[in-house]
């Protein structure tokens, strides 16, 4: 099974509270986090830095635990190759102006309920709701569980 790794780029807006940056995917633009193949040579949570930079424009620290990871179907014309997804949460610290995939996906900056509420996929969302448990002290759970139960 190969391996991808995806941040969770956060930063703390002027109130305090968490921002979470979600960008669009490619093809069909849902809002995904940043992701991709590890690259060799490089440790998942340095891969997942790489890929926050090059599709969402943000450099900071990121963490070298995981707080989640998922499985998904990698849809391709030939099979659906099975990738383990591990999300590695990310502090940024710059925001760049020009990135290398800017014309390609937008970025956007969403407090943590609305990333849970538009962010594609129930891996992603799980790996958000990680997050929101262990990073945001008013993350509320029943908030977390009456969304997912709807979807």
């Amino acid at each position: 099974m190969a391996i991808q790794s995806a941040a969770i780029p956060y930063r703390y807006d002027a109130d305090g509270q968490i921002q979470i940056l979600l960008v669009t995917s490619r093809r069909k633009k849902r809002w995904v986090l940043p992701k991709g193949h590890v690259r060799q040579g490089m440790g998942p949570h340095s891969s997942a830095a790489k890929k926050a930079f090059e599709e969402g424009g943000v450099i900071g620290r990121t963490s070298v635990d995981p707080i989640a990871d998922y499985e998904r179907q990698k849809k391709s014309r030939d099979d659906g190759e099975l990738l383990r997804v591990q999300v590695y949460p990310m502090e940024v610290t710059t925001e760049a102006p020009v990135w290398p995939e800017m014309h390609q996906r937008e970025r956007q900056w969403l407090d943590a309920r609305e990333a849970l509420l538009i962010v594609h996929g129930t891996g992603p969302r799980n790996a958000l709701a990680a997050f929101n448990r262990a990073f945001n002290p008013g993350y509320d759970q029943s908030f977390k569980d009456q969304q997912l139960g709807a979807r």
